[in-house]
């Protein structure tokens, strides 16, 4: 993979880091590779850790055209005591070393929590190390609430403010929890314009619902002036990865 220090947008990201944070969206991992491998050729990059993204680029699956992004804070298992005890599992220099295009790094700001300072500080230390190796930095910040994501627009734009001023270069936030059409729209226009970076919006879990709520989703975050999606489960646990993704990528880029 050729190395670069700029996403161009708009962009699909699959994202595929969950199961290593003990989210174990597919249990099979033959399956869970050859959906990703169904649904990549729709996508701009993929983000994903370790052993999938080898597997995914040593398998022919990953063309020199798309990013790859290697995640690297996982010791926060969900669920657990020590969730917000995030730390690397790999590094900067491994990216260099294995060819990838860029980093992927989570950030969870908890006003509760002390361990906050130390997750901020390291983000800081990654984000030089990806500048010094002129790799691109992915930055997903999220306000933590209570054990779970906070999903309004108040913590997602300050999530976005705190990345973004400490220099990420590329941040990754939920899609803002208002209702569908032009009030989500607004409200991602407000943390888009937060920031002078570009702004990429995450999926979600599968629903019961189906495709439709999450194509609505990334036609608001388009309206809204959003960069791209950084999508994962809603795309691979379809039933037609490659289906789904090429939809996700029509909305996107039209």
């Amino acid at each position: 993979m050729t190395a670069a220090t700029r996403l161009p947008t708009p962009s699909v990201i699959l994202a595929a880091d969950h199961r290593a944070r003990g989210v174990v969206t597919m249990e099979n991992y033959r399956d869970y590779v050859d959906a990703l491998a169904r649904a990549l050729p729709s996508c701009d990059g993929i983000l994903a850790t370790a052993q999938p993204l080898g597997d995914l680029v040593r398998g022919g699956h990953v063309t020199s055209s798309q990013r790859t992004y290697l995640s690297l804070n996982r010791t926060g298992l969900a669920g657990s005591v020590f969730e917000l005890d995030d730390r690397l599992v790999a590094s900067v220099p491994r990216a260099v070393a294995e060819g990838w295009t860029g980093v992927k790094h989570m950030t969870r700001i908890d006003m509760a929590d002390p361990q906050t300072a130390a997750a901020l500080e390291l983000l800081g230390r990654v984000l030089e190390d990806a500048r010094s190796a002129s790799l691109e930095a992915l930055v997903e910040p999220l306000v933590w609430r209570e054990g779970r994501v906070a999903r309004d627009t108040d913590s997602i734009v300050l999530a976005a403010v705190v990345a973004h001023d400490i220099g990420a270069p590329v941040i990754k936030v939920p899609v803002p929890a208002v209702a569908p059409g032009r009030d989500r729209q607004q409200a991602v226009a407000r943390v888009v314009a937060s920031v002078g970076v570009p702004v990429l919006f995450l999926g979600g879990p599968l629903g019961e619902a189906g495709r439709a709520p999450v194509l609505d989703e990334v036609r608001d975050v388009m309206h809204g002036g959003g960069s791209g999606m950084a999508i994962g489960r809603t795309v691979y646990q379809d039933p037609d990865p490659a289906e789904m993704a090429a939809l996700v990528a029509e909305l996107v880029h039209q």
